[in-house]
């Protein structure tokens, strides 16, 4: 019995799928490395985040790319802010956008005793309300136009694992990723993919001071991760090869979940973070 063309399975690509997306928190950290690749790879990005001069940054360190970097300012905690600015972008040439990668995040330690509401609603603030601002209204554009699309939410390893300092931070990540699990189900049907990327210790900006202080003797690989070892995981789950994956939680961490008494120091806070906005 031969097998047909029809029969044989499609060659799986990590091309890919759309060449204009938004990412948000791209001016620091993951969000930065991830738009500085996208943009190598002839994307159009647009990159949100709070503060432009950031984002200017990132798209200077672009320069020469085969794509381009557009920075927008936007307060993604804000919801009337965040629809302004997918209302212009939708605007332009090309209509709703069809990929988003959600890497704002904010970075903040302290113990459960010593978090007052006041701090636990800002940390969430910006965790899950900021995820479901730009998660759903992405979604609802496309829903609308009857378009399928595909999105990544970046949380944490440590979202699920129950690590002392970060209580709010674990309630709001562990709280995407009930979000997603759910949405994926429901825009399922119309074509939307959505995961999450759950990064373990890569060292940026916001937490370089924290883990210089730390040892990755708990990781099994025995180190910390490279920026470029989070960024091809996000792309992977953006690409032709991750076409049928849907509300999955893929941890990208040296296989520290494996191990016990991962996370930050039980007394570290950070002194200059009153609760960071991404």
């Amino acid at each position: 019995m031969s097998v047909t063309d029809s029969d044989s399975p499609k060659r799986w690509s990590t091309a890919l799928i759309h060449d204009r997306m938004v990412v948000t928190g791209a001016g620091s950290g993951i969000g930065r490395a991830l738009a500085l690749e996208l943009a190598d790879s002839g994307v159009m990005a647009y990159i949100l985040g709070r503060r432009l001069d950031a984002l200017e940054e990132t798209v200077s360190l672009a320069k020469g790319s085969a794509g381009q970097l557009i920075p927008i300012s936007c307060d993604l905690t804000k919801a009337e802010d965040v629809d302004a600015t997918f209302t212009r972008i939708e605007q332009e040439e090309g209509g709703p956008i069809r990929a988003l990668a959600h890497c704002a995040a904010s970075v903040r330690y302290e113990p459960a005793t010593e978090i007052t509401f006041e701090t636990f609603k800002a940390v969430v603030g910006t965790t899950l309300f900021t995820a479901f601002n730009a998660l759903n209204r992405w979604a609802q554009a496309l829903l609308a136009a009857d378009l399928d699309g595909v999105a990544v939410a970046l949380t944490s390893n440590v979202a699920h694992r129950g690590t002392p300092g970060v209580a709010h931070s674990s309630a709001g990540k562990s709280g995407i990723e009930g979000y997603v699990r759910s949405v994926a189900r429901e825009w399922g049907p119309s074509g939307i993919r959505i995961n999450v990327v759950g990064p373990g210790i890569f060292p940026v900006e916001k937490s370089k001071d924290m883990w210089d202080k730390m040892s990755a003797e708990h990781i099994p690989v025995q180190r910390f991760g490279e920026l470029s070892e989070i960024v091809g995981p996000i792309i992977f789950m953006l690409s032709e090869a991750a076409g049928y994956i849907s509300g999955e939680i893929l941890r990208v961490d040296g296989g520290a979940r494996l191990t016990p008494g991962s996370g930050p120091p039980r007394r570290y806070t950070r002194p200059e973070d009153p609760g960071t906005r991404p």
